[in-house]
C-alpha cells in the first residue's frame, strides 16, 4: 500500500531535529524580555488548612519587588467558569490550602533571588484542618471533608448498565473477583510548566509551554474581560506534556495578572520540586473486578468497581475514564460499572498520556490472565474469543468500529514473540531466575477525529509551502506530520514546506495536542487545505494547457495533463494567480462509525525470585493505527509510549507520608524513571487497515503504546512465578512478598 505514496508512510527525519539538539530551538525556558520580571507562587506547607491571615508587608519593602499578590488582591479576576477548563473549583490564590504546594500568594521582583527572598518574607498564619489521602478512606462519612459538598465529586458515583449482570453470572461457569490498584505518577517533563506574560497597549501575548493554545486564549480573553482578538499564545517548541499542560492553568493567570500590575513583562517557570507538588498528575486508582465466563471461554458479565482519586480539585471524571476499559476493549452483553472520582488532599489528578486508560487496563488484563489459567485456556485464545469486534463498536449505542484490526495485531504479536514456543502455565518455569512471557490488549477511543479541525496551506510564487496550524508540536513529530500530508497532496517535495504551529496570531485551531487526535483532526484539515490550494493551481493552468483541470497532475514541478510529459512549471502557474494561493480545510466527523486505536503487546521477563529482581527482555508491540503517514514518528512514539509504559508498571511512585499528607519524593533523584539500561529490546510491528475518518486512513498512535506494557510485563511475571500482581509499582517487594502470599491465582 505505502507504494501508493511519494512521501506518506515514508521515513523521514524529523523537520526541526537539528534545531532541537543544537540548541537553537527557542522553548518557553528560553524567553527572556527586556525589563522581565521574574514571578514565584508561595506554596502551602500544609495538606490541608485555613489561611488565616497573610502579612505581606515586608515582602513588599524589599527592594527590587515589584509586586506581591494574596487571594483578596485578584477579586477582579474570575476565572471559575473559563472556557476550556475542565474544572472550575479551583481558585487563582486559595484561602483554603487543600493540599500541600497549594498555591496562596505570589510575588514578582527584578530576579529570581530576590522574589525568593520576597516570597520568605511573606507570613502566612495557618490554621491546620484534618486531611484525608486515601481515596477510600475519604468515601467514609467521618472522613475530612476537602470540599464542603463532600468528597464524592458530583454527589453520587457515575453507573453503567447494560443488559443484566446477574444472569450473566447465572449463565457463568467461573466467577473471579480481584481488587487492583495503581499509583500516583508525575509526568516529568524535560522542561516544566512555564510562561512569560507581556501586556503591550491594551493588548496580552503569553508565551506558555502547553498544548492547546487557543483554549488558553479564550480563557485568558475571559478572566480579563478583552476580546480574544486581544489576547495572543505562543508556544513554538514545548519540552514534553504528556497532558500535563493540556489546559490553562493558574500559573499563566498569574503571571498576566502580575504583569498588568506591574506593567512589565512576568515570566513564572516551576522548579522541579514544584511539577511534583503543584502540578497535576495520573491520578490513582482502585479496581474492584468481578467477572463471570462459560467453560469455552466466553464472557458473560462484566462489573466493575472504580475509585479515583481527583486529588484536592477535580480536573475531570477519572473513574469514568477507567471504565471506559471494561465498558469497550471485551465484547459482552452483561455489564455494570460503578464509578467514584474523589476528593482528597493530595494533588490534582489530571490527564496524563491515555487518561485512566492505563489504569483500568491493568487491572482488566491481570484479571483476564488469571481467568484465562483457571478456565485452562491460553491466554490468546481467550482474548482471541473475546475481543470487540468490527460489528461491536460501541456495544451500547450499538456503532460499529470505523476499522478494526486487533485479531492481526493479537496474531502477528503472539508470532513475533514466539508465544507458541515459548508460553508456559503458570508457576511452571524452574530455578530461582524464572522466565515468563505475557501479554496484553488495548482497544482505545484515543486517535479519532475531533472538532475544531481547521488549517491553511500557502503557496509561494517560487513553489515553497507554508503550513498553517494550531497544533502544538509536543514533541511528537506533529510538525513533520503535517507536512508530508500537504506535501503528499500537493505533490511537491517534502523539503520546500514550512510548518507555523501553535500561534494564535497565525493559525487556525485544530484543539488540543491531546487524545492522540492531532494526526486524523490536524491532518484532515491539511490535507483538504491543501486539496484547496491545488485545486486554485490547476484551475490557472487548466486555461493555460487547455483542458479540465480534473485531468491534470503534479509531477517533479510541472502541472501536466495525465499521461502527458509535456506540461508547464509549477512556478509559471503561480506566477500567473491573482494573490498568493492560500488554501483552507476544515475537517468534519465521521458519520455513523466509532474511531479506536488497537494494540496487542507480549513482554518477555526474567524474575530471580531470591533477590526479587525482575527484568524486562522484550517488548513486541503491535499496533493498529490505520495508515502510516510518519514512519519515525509512528516508531518513536511507540517506543516512547513503551519506556513510560515500563515505568508505570515497575518503578514510578509519588509516595505521600499517611501522617502529614507531605510528598516524600517531589524530586527525579527518589521518583524512579526508568533509564536506558531498564530498556528491553523493542520490537514493532504497525498493521495499517485503512480507517475512512483519517487523511490517507490514518488514525492515531501515541496513548495505546503507554496502556499495555504494564499489564503485559505483569503477566508475564505471573507466566513466571505463578502469582498474579495486583498492584503497581512491581517492585523487588511485591515479588519477594509474592512467595510469603504463597496465593496461587
Amino acid at each position: 500500500m505505502s507504494n501508493e505514496f511519494r512521501v506518506v508512510g515514508k521515513r523521514y527525519p524529523k523537520m526541526d531535529a537539528w534545531e532541537r539538539v543544537s540548541g537553537q530551538a527557542v522553548y518557553v525556558s528560553d524567553i527572556y524580555l527586556p525589563g522581565m520580571l521574574y514571578g514565584k507562587i508561595l506554596r502551602s506547607p500544609h495538606p490541608h488548612a485555613r489561611v488565616a491571615g497573610i502579612d505581606t508587608e515586608q515582602a513588599k519593602a524589599l527592594p527590587g519587588v515589584k509586586a506581591v499578590l494574596t487571594p483578596k488582591d485578584i477579586t477582579d479576576f474570575n476565572w471559575t467558569k473559563c472556557p476550556g477548563r475542565g474544572h472550575h473549583d479551583m481558585p487563582i490564590l486559595a484561602d483554603i490550602a487543600r493540599y500541600a504546594g497549594e498555591d496562596i500568594a505570589v510575588a514578582a521582583a527584578v530576579d529570581e533571588e530576590r522574589v525568593q527572598e520576597a516570597l520568605d518574607l511573606i507570613k502566612v498564619e495557618y490554621q491546620p484542618l484534618p486531611f484525608v489521602i486515601d481515596p477510600e478512606e475519604a468515601l467514609k462519612p467521618a472522613a475530612p471533608k476537602v470540599h464542603p459538598a463532600g468528597n464524592l465529586v458530583g454527589g453520587k458515583p457515575v453507573v453503567l448498565n447494560r443488559g443484566s449482570v446477574e444472569k450473566g453470572f447465572q449463565e457463568a461457569d467461573l466467577v473471579y473477583e480481584a481488587r487492583y490498584s495503581t499509583p500516583l505518577l508525575q509526568h516529568a517533563t524535560a522542561e516544566p510548566r512555564v510562561c512569560v506574560a507581556r501586556w503591550e497597549r491594551g493588548r496580552l501575548t503569553i508565551w506558555d509551554s502547553l498544548q492547546h493554545t487557543f483554549g488558553t486564549q479564550a480563557g485568558l480573553a475571559y478572566v480579563f474581560k478583552i476580546p480574544m482578538s486581544k489576547v495572543r499564545v505562543v508556544c513554538d517548541y514545548m519540552g514534553g506534556g504528556f497532558g500535563d499542560k493540556i489546559q490553562m492553568e493558574r500559573y499563566s493567570v498569574l503571571a498576566s495578572i502580575l504583569a498588568l500590575k506591574t506593567g512589565r513583562p512576568v515570566r513564572i517557570e516551576f522548579d522541579r520540586e514544584e511539577n511534583f507538588l503543584a502540578a497535576h498528575h495520573r491520578y490513582p486508582a482502585v479496581c474492584y473486578l468481578k467477572y463471570g465466563a462459560r467453560k469455552d471461554g466466553t464472557l458473560t458479565a462484566i462489573q466493575a468497581k472504580v475509585v479515583a482519586n481527583a486529588g484536592a480539585y477535580c480536573h475531570l471524571d477519572g473513574a469514568m475514564g477507567v471504565l471506559e476499559t471494561m465498558k469497550g476493549v471485551y465484547r459482552c452483553p452483561n455489564l455494570k460499572g460503578e464509578g467514584y472520582t474523589v476528593y482528597t488532599n493530595t494533588p490534582e489528578g489530571g490527564a496524563m498520556r491515555c487518561v485512566g486508560h492505563p489504569q483500568g487496563q491493568f487491572a482488566q488484563e491481570v484479571h483476564m490472565d488469571i481467568m484465562a489459567h483457571k478456565l485452562g485456556i491460553d491466554p490468546v485464545a481467550f482474548r482471541m474469543k473475546n475481543f470487540a469486534r468490527l460489528e461491536d463498536g460501541d456495544q451500547d449505542k450499538k456503532i460499529p468500529f470505523s476499522s478494526n484490526a486487533m485479531e492481526e495485531c493479537i496474531r502477528k504479536g503472539a508470532e513475533a514473540s514466539g508465544w507458541a514456543q515459548k508460553w508456559q502455565k503458570p508457576g511452571t518455569s524452574p530455578g530461582p531466575v524464572k522466565k515468563g512471557l505475557g501479554m496484553a490488549i488495548h482497544s482505545c477511543r484515543h486517535g479519532a477525529m475531533a472538532l475544531p479541525s481547521a488549517g491553511m496551506v500557502k503557496v509561494n510564487s517560487d513553489g515553497t509551502v507554508n503550513v498553517l496550524i494550531g497544533t502544538a508540536d509536543v514533541g511528537g513529530n506533529q510538525k513533520s506530520t503535517m507536512a508530508m500530508i500537504a506535501a503528499e497532496e500537493l505533490g511537491v517535495p517534502l523539503d520546500v514546506i514550512s510548518v507555523t504551529t501553535a500561534d494564535t496570531d497565525v493559525t487556525l485551531d485544530t484543539g488540543s495536542t491531546a487524545g492522540s487526535k492531532q494526526t486524523i483532526t490536524a491532518g484532515n484539515a491539511i490535507k483538504l487545505a491543501a486539496a484547496d490550494a491545488k485545486n486554485q493551481i490547476f484551475a490557472i493552468a487548466a486555461g493555460e494547457l487547455k483542458t479540465a483541470k480534473e485531468n491534470l497532475e503534479l509531477v517533479g514541478g510541472q502541472i501536466r495533463p495525465k499521461g502527458s510529459d509535456k506540461g508547464i512549471a509549477l512556478t509559471a502557474v503561480l506566477r500567473k494567480a491573482p494573490a498568493t494561493i492560500t488554501g483552507r480545510g476544515t475537517g468534519s466527523l465521521l458519520k455513523g462509525a466509532i474511531t479506536h486505536c488497537f494494540a496487542a503487546h507480549f513482554a518477555e521477563v526474567e524474575v530471580d525470585t531470591l533477590s526479587g529482581k525482575v527484568r524486562v527482555l522484550n517488548i513486541y508491540a503491535a499496533h493498529d493505527l490505520g495508515k502510516v503517514i510518519n514512519l519515525s514518528g509512528a516508531e518513536n512514539q511507540t517506543d516512547g509510549g513503551v519506556i513510560q509504559g515500563i515505568g508505570f508498571g515497575m518503578t514510578e511512585n509519588q509516595l505521600f507520608d499517611l501522617d502529614t499528607g507531605i510528598c516524600v519524593n517531589p524530586n527525579l533523584v527518589d521518583y524512579k524513571l526508568v533509564t536506558i539500561k531498564d530498556i528491553p529490546e523493542i520490537h514493532i510491528q504497525f498493521i495499517e487497515p485503512l480507517d475512512p475518518g483519517g487523511p490517507y486512513g490514518a488514525r492515531g498512535l501515541s496513548e495505546p503504546p503507554y496502556s499495555v506494557p504494564a499489564p503485559a510485563i505483569a503477566n508475564a511475571v505471573y507466566n513466571a512465578i505463578g502469582v498474579g500482581m495486583t498492584d503497581l509499582p512491581i517492585t523487588i517487594r511485591s515479588i519477594l512478598e509474592s512467595r510469603n502470599r504463597g496465593a496461587k491465582a
